[in-house]
């Protein structure tokens, strides 16, 4: 058993697909997990992450919200605080922040390869 604070999880700039004012969590990095990875995500005042897509399901709990998901063609779906998503695999999503203030998300993704 691993218990720790989420002050002590390092938060990481995220870089990747035009994101802009966005940090992650990992709660135990790829080389550390077997099976699943649990991450946090913060993506402050009009912020985002841009559209993209993996062979990884995600299944995302809004922590604090709300938040835009965007599809490939850059429609818009509202999702509120204490809502669940299930983003399938393979399907073109992103992430866009309206707000003055910082969304906060938590997202499960299965570990498809080893490290």
């Amino acid at each position: 058993m691993i218990i720790k604070p989420l002050n002590d999880v390092p938060k990481e700039p995220v870089t990747v697909y035009g994101s802009t004012k966005t940090t992650i969590q990992w709660f135990r990095k790829p080389s550390e997990s077997t099976h699943f990875m649990l991450r946090r995500f913060e993506i402050g005042p009009h912020g985002q992450i841009g559209i993209h897509s993996h062979p990884e399901e995600h299944q995302m709990f809004i922590l604090k919200g709300p938040i835009e998901l965007l599809n490939e063609k850059g429609e818009k779906t509202v999702v509120e605080s204490n809502q669940f998503v299930y983003m399938p695999p393979n399907e073109p999503h992103g992430y866009n922040n309206p707000n003055e203030y910082t969304v906060e998300l938590l997202c499960g993704i299965p570990k498809l390869n080893s490290d």
